[in-house]
């Protein structure tokens, strides 16, 4: 991941102005035209300045699609997303649009794709078509909103994990079907309540309202009030800043130190935005640098085992009640999708199918009938 560490407070900018937005977070962006770098330097400042401000605004920036692209690669790593479509021509462009008619599913906070092994550092935005009115965005500072918390409750998070899932967010939402696609893709992922930042070295809070399930060291009514509490902590106004969008404008965020909010006050109107995300990092704590690591197979098993059926056990039952009888044992698994488990699920996917083929289906589906 590029840029400079600690202490970018006293740089001097010579090719960007920057002017604070608060305190804590957020910074405006001139004297630079996106469309036309030339020099390496000004990608050199405006990392600076993000990882200094951990959100930069620009305003009266009509990027093109080369522009946005160079601007996203200057972060890192292009990346392409699991569900948002796509600017035609350009795969890494993400097309985020409201029509105004429902919620977005983003109006709550959260930090972007923290379900993956590494999710993005860096996510660039562009509004492309805004409301007359609202659509505002919200950011907060995961650093200050962990520095604030009393030692104690410090000291404590720093020794805790917690899961991050897709799917059960997915289902939470409503999108049952899209769920059950995303669970073999996307397992969920376990990672540390606090990270250090991969640049500066901060410790941020790390768990939010969107992806977050539970705290895996933590029993279920501990847990559900701490991961509440948090969730409602990051709220702060102290903790805030809020941007309002005009066309053209562009923010970067820092996505391993805020979190954001995607405010749904326009209602009846359009609201359509061009995003890239790079940058894809391994979340780690230095002082426990194993506690990222895939989630227990038994809390994604289940659905692993049922995507790796045959289509044919999925077919409609026949007159008498029974379903078309597969082969016997292993002949009842795909073999493409069982390659795409990990080895602990195959294991484990072969030992319940073996268990299966013992069984007489015919006489039990002959049982079922009379009952």
């Amino acid at each position: 991941m590029r840029g400079t560490a600690k202490g970018s407070n006293a740089m001097k900018f010579r090719h960007i102005e920057v002017t604070r937005m608060t305190p804590t977070i957020g910074a405006l962006i001139s004297g630079v035209d996106l469309n036309a770098v030339k020099n390496p330097a000004v990608y050199d400042e405006i990392r600076n300045a993000l990882w200094d401000n951990k959100v930069i605004f620009f305003r009266k920036q009509p990027l093109t699609p080369q522009a946005h692209l160079a601007l996203g690669r200057a972060f890192g790593e292009m990346e392409r997303h699991e569900f948002f479509p796509h600017v035609d021509g350009h795969p890494e462009i993400q097309t985020i649009a409201n029509t105004g008619k429902k919620s977005p599913d983003t109006d709550r906070w959260h930090a972007d794709c923290t379900f993956r092994e590494k999710p993005n550092a860096v996510s660039i935005l562009r509004a492309v078509e805004i409301p007359p009115e609202g659509g505002d965005t919200l950011w907060a500072c995961m650093n200050t909103a962990y520095e604030a918390l009393d030692e104690p409750m410090k000291k404590m998070l720093l020794e805790l994990d917690a899961e991050h899932d897709i799917s059960y967010a997915f289902r939470r939402m409503g999108y049952t079907g899209e769920a059950r696609q995303l669970d073999a893709t996307n397992p969920p992922y376990i990672h540390p309540v606090v990270i250090n930042h991969p640049v500066t070295g901060k410790l941020c809070l790390f768990v939010n309202s969107i992806w977050t399930k539970r705290f895996t060291n933590l029993i279920d009514r501990y847990g559900e009030s701490l991961l509440k509490l948090l969730n409602e902590w990051v709220m702060k106004p102290d903790f805030q800043v809020r941007f309002r969008w005009e066309q053209d404008s562009i923010a970067i965020w820092d996505n391993m130190a805020t979190q954001h909010y995607a405010v749904f006050d326009y209602a009846g109107h359009n609201r359509r935005m061009h995003r890239v995300t790079c940058e894809p990092t391994k979340v780690r704590l230095n002082a426990r640098p194993e506690a990222s690591r895939p989630a227990p197979i038994a809390h994604f098993g289940e659905a692993s085992m049922m995507t790796a059926m045959r289509p044919t056990l999925q077919e409609p039952m026949q007159g008498n009640g029974a379903r078309p009888q597969p082969q016997p044992g292993m002949g009842m698994l795909d073999d493409s999708r069982m390659q795409r488990l990990s080895d602990t699920e195959r294991r484990a996917v072969k030992a319940v199918f073996e268990a299966i083929s013992s069984l007489d289906l015919a006489d039990i589906a002959r049982r079922s009938a009379t009952v």
